[in-house]
């Protein structure tokens, strides 16, 4: 009676780890699987359910740094801000060592900067730097290339579905532009302004602007959203100062309409009006350095290159990156044009 005892309990130790057994194999299957779907939620664009300007982006694996291969597509590159931009992306892939980097520029055509973002995929970059043409129309390509697993880096212009945006801010921009002339007019009188809104960046200083100026007691009298090209800026500028000839201030709200402004204005031979421009170029910083325009906002083009370089290899590394990388601005006034002049010179940009 005792052996056949002694033999019950021993067939009944052998089920239960029988069955504990089969639970811990049961439990490694679960686990296995939530590390895997876990693992199949990862992007390389990210979460897209995360906010503009607090998300987080991450690549898929941790890569070389210098395997990478970056494209670049330039709404224009002739321009000298788009010279300096350019400059600061050599410089970064050099500091870096990367050695595959294909600039391109699609000479003010959408259709031309949309069939190079479509090439540079295709052609197996990892990451495109992007100023965009126009912020809407490039939109399906951007994400076609987001669907490829490429990250897209906008600099100076946004766009729906980037990666990371890097940039000065232009709200910020706006807002000193309409400081300046608060404090020069005493916070009252008549004003007009070009400005634009094809594209993220000017979009953003006018309503930066316009909502500064409301809290005084200025009048914007003449409006015109041409900013984005010179020669329609400067039809603009000459309609509104036949329009307003006693306006006391002219608000350009980047090179384009600022210079177009100061034709517009030395051709009416109209004195002691304000004008305002945005960007160190060398014909803004010739006009603030001659007194010819009062104040000016500085961007750092160079920079933008040269992060947008550095933010997308952290990306590809596999590291965390902001969603909004900003490039400080400044005031450009007579007393310290020739800080910027100097900084545009040492980044290879000729200068008046």
């Amino acid at each position: 009676m005792e052996k056949t005892s002694l033999i019950w309990k021993i067939f009944e130790i052998g089920r239960l780890l029988v069955i504990m057994k089969k639970k811990i194999l049961a439990l490694v299957c679960v686990i296995s699987l939530v590390g895997s779907l876990t693992a199949c939620s990862s992007s390389p664009n990210g979460d897209a359910s995360e906010e503009k300007g607090t998300s987080k982006t991450v690549s898929d694996s941790k890569k070389a740094p210098e395997e990478i291969t970056i494209g670049v597509s330039f709404g224009q590159n002739v321009h000298p801000f788009f010279v300096a931009m350019e400059a600061g992306i050599k410089q970064a892939c050099e500091d870096m060592g990367i050695e595959k980097c294909n600039i391109l520029s699609a000479d003010s055509s959408l259709e031309t900067q949309n069939s190079q973002i479509e090439n540079l995929v295709t052609m197996g970059c990892d990451v495109i730097l992007l100023n965009p043409y126009d912020s809407e129309g490039v939109i399906n390509a951007v994400a076609d290339a987001g669907n490829a697993g490429v990250g897209v880096f906008t600099m100076d212009i946004d766009c729906e579905g980037s990666t990371a945006f890097i940039a000065s801010d232009n709200k910020e921009i706006g807002k000193m532009l309409a400081k300046h002339v608060i404090d020069k007019l005493d916070g009252k009188g008549e004003i007009a302004i070009i400005d634009g809104i094809t594209v993220t960046s000017l979009k953003d200083r006018t309503e930066g602007f316009m909502k500064a100026i409301e809290e005084s007691d200025i009048e914007v009298v003449a409006e015109q959203q041409t900013a984005h090209g010179r020669e329609t800026a400067l039809q603009s500028a000459e309609n509104i100062l036949q329009a307003h000839p006693d306006i006391n201030a002219f608000v350009g709200i980047n090179e384009n309409s600022g210079m177009a402004i100061l034709s517009a204005v030395t051709s009416a031979n109209l004195k002691d009006v304000l004008i305002t421009t945005v960007d160190a170029t060398s014909e803004n910083l010739a006009a603030i350095r001659d007194g010819k325009v009062e104040v000016g906002v500085s961007q750092d083009p160079y920079q933008m290159g040269y992060q947008a370089v550095e933010q997308a290899i952290k990306w590809y590394s596999g590291e965390e990156i902001d969603k909004f990388i900003e490039v400080k601005v400044e005031y450009m006034n007579k007393e310290n044009v020739q800080e910027f002049i100097d900084r545009e010179v040492g980044y290879g940009v000729e200068m008046d």
